[in-house]
């Protein structure tokens, strides 16, 4: 059977551990949202472009037609 002493090493070391990974993920979580708002500007502007493209598109579609 574990001494008190061996379940609070064991409990303790659980804990820093857990602890440790949790911090590791916090940063990922960080750093994830940093690249995910730099990516919006870039992400609206195609979509503008490619509604204009479209529009473009459309126009010269009617044009060959006629």
């Amino acid at each position: 059977m574990a001494t008190a002493k061996e379940l609070y090493d064991e409990t303790k070391t659980r804990l820093d551990l857990n602890m440790a990974k949790l911090q590791m993920l916090e940063r990922e979580i960080q750093q994830k949202n940093v690249e995910k708002s730099q990516l919006m500007q870039p992400i609206i502007e195609d979509q503008g472009a490619l509604k204009q493209l479209e529009k473009l598109i459309e126009v010269e579609e009617t044009i060959k037609s006629k």
